[in-house]
């Protein structure tokens, strides 16, 4: 199949993110930033969509398969950078990405229970498996370092566990628990000799401070512009190929091409593609 778009330093491939990263050869990128669909957060309207797999155990092993494939096109002296946030498990209906006129039952207003229950869009908690057990309500399921151990299992070197520490967020309406303010940025390597350019600004601490991004366009899962340019400055060497296997609306894309670097974004939904298409072009208007 063709790329979905393909110009200047940016190709755009549409599809499941394994099989695309399957057609690409071996070491062909220099450095991956990525942020995968969170456990059971948003319904991006699509077939086949990552982060709504039955049970928590069958999305962390599906990310392992993709992350199996970003090794193999890695370069062995490039660095993957992955931003994931951990799911609470409690009874939980999935709410619908703000791209889509979702949000709206037949009624006019949110889906009821039953609805989303029949959708399968909502979960109990005795459904949150993870090695057949299932996970106690209200507690954190650790869903980052649940894959970290499994990537590492796989071959990865875990080099950072960096803190993105959001400086501004919605408001957390639960009571009984200190709101969540902080997500992880996980630095894996393939090799233990890698590319990292200590000059970078920022990166003489693990934590960094940026504001929870508000979206670009509409797809509001995206993480600020801010976060990519760091980790492909450090991470990336001058003229290299960024990728990301869960590209959305093209937030790390902006960011290679802001940096002279090439960019290569998959995602299953041309919606998206369209938003990093408008991105791009917007970029090259800016003089």
């Amino acid at each position: 199949m063709p790329p979905y778009y393909c110009h200047d330093q940016a190709t755009l491939l549409i599809g499941d993110a394994v099989e695309q990263l399957r057609t690409l050869p071996e070491r062909s990128v220099d450095a991956v930033v990525s942020s995968p669909p969170y456990y059971f957060q948003r319904d991006y309207g699509v077939e086949g969509q990552y982060g709504l797999e039955a049970t928590p155990q069958e999305y962390l092993d599906t990310l392992r398969l993709v992350f199996r494939e970003v090794r193999r096109v890695l370069a062995d002296d490039g660095t993957l950078w992955l931003n994931l946030g951990d799911a609470y498990s409690q009874r939980k209906a999935v709410r619908l990405s703000s791209h889509q006129e979702g949000l709206h039952g037949a009624r006019g207003a949110r889906p009821s229970w039953r609805e989303s229950r029949a959708a399968g869009r909502a979960r109990m908690s005795r459904e949150n498996l993870i090695d057949g057990q299932a996970v106690t309500e209200k507690s954190l399921m650790m869903l980052p370092e649940r894959l970290a151990i499994g990537m590492c299992e796989d071959g990865w070197i875990l080099r950072n566990k960096i803190v993105w520490a959001m400086t501004a967020t919605t408001p957390d309406p639960t009571r009984d628990r200190i709101p969540g303010k902080w997500e992880p940025v996980l630095l894996f390597s393939k090799s233990a000799r890698y590319h990292f350019d200590t000059s970078t600004p920022g990166t003489d601490s693990d934590v960094w401070r940026f504001p929870a991004s508000s979206g670009a366009g509409s797809h509001t899962a995206s993480y600020p512009l801010e976060l990519p340019l760091r980790c492909i400055r450090a991470g990336c060497k001058p003229g290299g190929t960024v990728l990301d296997p869960f590209s959305g609306s093209g937030t790390t894309g902006e960011a290679a091409l802001q940096l002279g670097r090439e960019y290569i974004g998959i995602d299953l939904n041309p919606a998206y593609h369209e938003l990093a298409k408008d991105r791009f072009a917007r970029r090259a208007l800016t003089p």
